[in-house]
């Protein structure tokens, strides 16, 4: 069963079970992605002693060797090292799997697995089609197919493990009800913005709405004051780009290139933030700005309307 977040004296000690000496940081440099080499040899040893001991600590009835958690970790390092934000319980799980250590991929079923239905409830399928879905991400997680590495090995550990399969159990949904040529009809409210017969665009934006809305708060409380300004003098005041320009006694091209940055901040610390909360990688984060895109025009002038502007 998984234990507690380690603490205190035992935490110490189970980094000293990967005690300096058995080569971390060589095993971590040489899988690391990219060059960039951000910390010193001491520091990346004691933060990988420490993540492996936080999820050794916490899935103690699986034996994974510090340096195979090492070796898993290194292909998603920022800047030559570990993420400072690495959730080292879920990754070790994930590590584990990738690795076959026993018992793990037994405890991934019982903790997420078995949540398949809860992700896919809104698709009102049946527990059948729940189960095939379920035996098609083992494939997908475990196996890999036509060559491909298995799934699990893309997990970060940067965002939640349940939002991460969360999102990958929907696609695998979709895809095997495409496969099947089933159709399998959505509420209606799933169905609102979305064109007919597109249940992905709509489960994807009644799913995701509360997260794409919270993403798209933070990136606003981000944006400088003078581009909140100048966005909600277009937006909320519905002032044309001339009228901007004569108002802020600068040229029409320059409100112009100035709300176009502004708004592409806005859509970059959107993207971060998704990936941060969700645990999706670039090109499900995309899909879900896409489908999001005529919803972000009302997200955000609620929020314009909110934001302070300067005196």
């Amino acid at each position: 069963m998984r234990g507690r977040e380690p603490a205190g004296e035992a935490k110490e000690a189970l980094a000293r079970e990967a005690a300096p000496g058995t080569s971390l940081v060589r095993v971590f440099r040489a899988h690391a992605a990219g060059t960039d080499v951000s910390v010193d040899d001491r520091e990346l040893d004691l933060r990988l002693r420490e993540a492996y001991a936080a999820g050794r600590q916490s899935w103690p009835t699986i034996e994974l060797a510090p340096e195979a958690f090492a070796e898993q970790l290194a292909p998603h390092a920022t800047d030559g090292a570990p993420p400072r934000d690495l959730r080292a319980t879920d990754f070790y799980l994930t590590a584990a799997c990738a690795r076959r250590a026993s018992g793990a991929i037994e405890a991934f079923e019982r903790e997420h697995l078995r949540r398949v239905d809860a992700y896919l409830a809104r698709m009102r399928v049946s527990r059948a089609f729940v189960d095939d879905v379920r035996q098609a991400l083992r494939e997908k997680l475990f196996v890999g197919k036509d060559g491909a590495a298995p799934k699990i090995v893309e997990y970060g550990g940067k965002g939640a493990l349940t939002s991460w399969m969360r999102v990958i159990a929907v696609r695998t949904a979709i895809d095997l009800q495409r496969q099947r040529t089933e159709i399998v009809e959505p509420r209606s409210s799933e169905l609102a913005g979305s064109s007919p017969g597109d249940p992905e665009a709509a489960y994807i934006k009644e799913g995701y709405r509360a997260a794409f809305d919270e993403a798209v708060r933070t990136a606003v409380a981000r944006l400088a004051p003078e581009q909140l300004y100048i966005l909600r003098l277009h937006f909320i005041d519905g002032l044309t780009l001339d009228e901007v320009a004569t108002k802020l006694a600068i040229h029409r091209a320059t409100v112009a290139r100035r709300i176009a940055v502004a708004r592409a901040a806005v859509a970059d610390h959107a993207r971060q933030e998704l990936r941060a909360k969700l645990g999706a990688s670039e090109s499900e984060v995309e899909s879900i700005i896409g489908l999001m895109q005529s919803h972000l025009d009302v997200s955000l002038k609620g929020l314009l309307r909110d934001a302070a502007t300067p005196a």
